[in-house]
C-alpha cells in the first residue's frame, strides 16, 4: 500500500471536552432526574478526539463485533491506513443493513439487520472504535423538507475530523479524483463551503441488506448526478449540498449543547402554541420535523444532544406575556429562563404540570432562553399568551 498523506494515526489527544455515544432526534430522551455536566466551547467542531471517542458501551457484545470486523477484513486490518479502514467499515454499514427504523446497541441492530440514520451511524461508530479509530456523532437538525434531522458520523485522524455518512455510503473529497492525496471533508467544512468538495460513494446502492465479495470489491466512485434520485426525487448529493447551507443547530458530539430556536409572533393577538396537551411529545417531534417554522424540540436539558430553547418573540413593547411549559408525566425537573434581549422576567411559577414564566416585553423583539439545569424536561406542549391582568 502507498503511504497516505493524511494518515498520522488516530492521534487521540486529551479531550478539551467530553463526548458520549448518541442517537438521533427521534430516540427517547433521558427520563431520569440525574444531573449532567457540560463544557461549552465556541468551536466544538474542531475539538480533538478524546478517550470517550474510543469507548464501547457495556451493552455491546465484543465477540460478535469482532466477527463483523473479521468479515470486513478477512486478512486482518493491521496493514490498512486509518482512512482505508474507515472507508471499508463505511462500505459494510451502508450495504449490510436495510433502511428501516430501529434502535438500541450496535450489536442489536447488526443482529436484526436494519436501521435508519441514527442506528446506521451508531453501528459505524462502534465498528470504527473496534479497530482503534476515534469516532463521534454529528446531529444536523431542521433539514426540511427532506428530513427533520440527520445523524451522521465523523472519524478522527491526521489531526482532523472527517465525515463519512453510512446512511448513503458517501463522503466528500477535496479533489475530483480519489487519489489518497487529498482530504475528506468534515461536516463543518461542508457547512462553510460545500462547493469545493466532490461527492464519492463506496457502494452501488445502499441498504441492500447484503455484504459479499462483490460489495467488498466495489471500490470508490464519484457519486452520479442522479445518485438515489429514484428515492428522493432528486440527487442525494444535491440535497446534501442544499441542506448543509441552512441546517441549524448542529451538534458535534453527544455532549455538545445546542440551541433549538422557537420563533413566535403575537403582535396581532392570539396565542402561540406548540404541541397539544395530550400526555406525550410525539406531536412536538413531528411539528419540529415537518413544520415551516422553528418550534424548539420535544425536550429541554440532558439528552442526545443536550439542548435548550431560544425564543425569539415579536410583540409590542409593554406587553405582558405568559410562557408555559407543560411536562409529560409528573415530577418533571424545574426549568429556568434567561432574558437575552428586550424583555424582563415577571416571575416564575412551578406547578404539577410544569413551569410558567412571566415576561414583560420592553422592545419589539424579545429573546429568552429556557434551560433545564438538572435532568431532562420532556415537553408535552408549550404556550405563549398574553398574561392575565
Amino acid at each position: 500500500m502507498t503511504t497516505h498523506p493524511n494518515d498520522q494515526g488516530a492521534g487521540v489527544l486529551k479531550p478539551s471536552m467530553m463526548f458520549l455515544s448518541l442517537t438521533a432526534l427521534l430516540s427517547p430522551a433521558h427520563s431520569g432526574p440525574e444531573p449532567f455536566n457540560l463544557m461549552i466551547t465556541d468551536a466544538p467542531y474542531r475539538a480533538p478526539a478524546g478517550t470517550v471517542d474510543l469507548e464501547i458501551p457495556d451493552d455491546e457484545e465484543h465477540a460478535f463485533l469482532e466477527g463483523i470486523i473479521e468479515d470486513i477484513f478477512p486478512r486482518g486490518h493491521k496493514g490498512f491506513f486509518t482512512e482505508e479502514k474507515a472507508i471499508e467499515i463505511l462500505r459494510y454499514t451502508s450495504s449490510a443493513l436495510e433502511l428501516k427504523n430501529n434502535g438500541g446497541s450496535a450489536t442489536k441492530i447488526l443482529r436484526e439487520g436494519y436501521a435508519i440514520c441514527g442506528g446506521l451511524s451508531q453501528v459505524f461508530r462502534i465498528l470504527c472504535r473496534k479497530v482503534g479509530i476515534p469516532s463521534r456523532y454529528v446531529g444536523a437538525f431542521y433539514l426540511r423538507p427532506l428530513m427533520g434531522s440527520h445523524a451522521i458520523s465523523e472519524v478522527y485522524y491526521g489531526g482532523r475530523w472527517h465525515l463519512l455518512d453510512p446512511t448513503f455510503g458517501l463522503f466528500f473529497y477535496s479533489k475530483d479524483r480519489y487519489d489518497k492525496k487529498g482530504r475528506i471533508a468534515s461536516f463543518h467544512d461542508l457547512t462553510i463551503d460545500h462547493h469545493s468538495w466532490h461527492a464519492f460513494k463506496v457502494v452501488d446502492k445502499p441498504w441492500s441488506g447484503t455484504y459479499n465479495d462483490q460489495t467488498r470489491s466495489y471500490g470508490i466512485m464519484p457519486a452520479e448526478p442522479d445518485y438515489l434520485a429514484e428515492v428522493y426525487n432528486s440527487s442525494i448529493t444535491e440535497l446534501y449540498r442544499k441542506y448543509v447551507e441552512t441546517t441549524f443547530p448542529v451538534a458535534y458530539g453527544s455532549n455538545d449543547r445546542v440551541s433549538f430556536p422557537v420563533d413566535a409572533d403575537v403582535r396581532e393577538g392570539g396565542d402561540f402554541c406548540v404541541g397539544e396537551l395530550d400526555g406525550e411529545s410525539r406531536d412536538i417531534v413531528m411539528q419540529a420535523l415537518n413544520g415551516s417554522t422553528y418550534v424548539g424540540s420535544h425536550y429541554v436539558g440532558g439528552s442526545f444532544p443536550p439542548g435548550f430553547h431560544t425564543w425569539s418573540i415579536k410583540a409590542a413593547a409593554g406587553t405582558r406575556l405568559s410562557l408555559s411549559y407543560f411536562a409529560v408525566g409528573e415530577g418533571s425537573p424545574k426549568l429556568t429562563m434567561q432574558p437575552l434581549k428586550g424583555v424582563r422576567s415577571n416571575g416564575t411559577d412551578y406547578t404539577e404540570m410544569g413551569t410558567i414564566f412571566g415576561l414583560l416585553v420592553i422592545d419589539d423583539e424579545a429573546i429568552v432562553s429556557i434551560h433545564c439545569p438538572t435532568g431532562t424536561f420532556i415537553v408535552d406542549a408549550m404556550k405563549l399568551e398574553k398574561a392575565s391582568e
